[in-house]
């Protein structure tokens, strides 16, 4: 019901008296579904109209870390898993990676690559985190490794070394891979690898892979797409393996899954470390497909 002023003295002037109550303002009429569209409804935009720009993927590198939930080690919240380098307010764990793209994202919504690392999670002081940024960069810019793109080669169980995780893998191998005898299947990998160690090693951190001279870390390079604690039964183990054999996943061994640049994350923070656009990359122009064809 709408309210109406009424005079509440003799002082106000025989005109305020005979005015009219405005008239309350008139209300939409109510549209019921089947009654047919609405004069102001906005119209589905048509397909027609450009769509908006994708966002840089330095963007979703602002967002690429989990969220945390605890500084304490507790596996409770992590899925049974436990931090290798216990949480320290001074040091900045570390990691160098290629990452691909995948179908995996966040709890803050932004995509989880899968990754071939180039490194062991290694701690850096506030002090020489910058400066270990610098030298890598410069490390991996002296290598004149140019983008290449590697190949699923086969599926194998790994067991982590450092906890009691057992990671399903998938080996790769380049795409550019000679098949003469004696050819390194991984000749870019390892030599982005030889110089992390380098650098990592001045730092008096542990090195991946190449513990001792006589290892060869050739066959090593993987992308880790499952895990488990403990090791698997082996009735599980088994059938997972046989089935990359069945013909269904033959068309995975001929992906071409590119390999743009190393990324190195120094806490939450991931920078990017392009590699050069040399000859090899040429051929690997048109592999931006991204793993698991996405």
């Amino acid at each position: 019901m709408a309210l109406v002023d009424y005079s509440s003295s003799s002082s106000h002037s025989d005109s305020e008296h005979d005015e009219a109550p405005s008239a309350p303002p008139a209300k939409r009429r109510k549209h019921s579904p089947g009654s047919g569209p609405q004069p102001n409804a906005p119209s589905a935009p048509s397909s027609s109209e450009p769509g908006l720009p994708p966002l840089p993927s330095a963007f979703h590198d602002l967002y690429a870390s989990t969220v945390r939930h605890s500084v304490v080690d507790d596996p409770a919240l992590h899925q049974g898993r436990k931090r290798l380098i216990p949480h320290v307010g001074i040091r900045w764990l570390t990691s160098m990676r290629s990452w691909f793209n995948c179908f995996l994202t966040s709890d803050l919504g932004a995509p989880l690559p899968l990754h071939i690392s180039l490194s062991r999670p290694i701690s850096l002081g506030t002090s020489n985190k910058d400066v270990f940024l610098d030298k890598i960069s410069s490390a991996l810019h002296a290598s004149a490794v140019p983008q290449f793109s590697v190949s699923p080669k086969r599926l194998r169980w790994y067991k982590s070394p450092d906890s009691n995780r057992t990671f399903l893998i998938l080996q790769v191998a380049s795409s550019q891979t000679s098949n003469s005898t004696g050819a390194l299947s991984n000749p870019e990998l390892m030599r982005l690898l030889s110089a992390c160690n380098d650098m990592v090693q001045s730092f008096n951190q542990p090195i991946l892979y190449q513990t001792k001279e006589t290892d060869s870390a050739d066959e090593a390079f993987h992308i880790s797409i499952g895990w488990a604690l403990d090791l698997p039964v082996d009735e599980e183990s088994n059938k997972a393996l046989d089935a990359f054999g069945d013909d269904d996943f033959q068309s995975i061994k001929s992906w071409k899954v590119s390999v743009p640049g190393v990324k190195v994350k120094i806490g939450n923070v991931v920078s990017h470390l392009p590699l050069s656009t040399g000859a090899a990359s040429t051929a690997s122009k048109s592999l931006s497909r991204s793993l698991f064809g996405l």
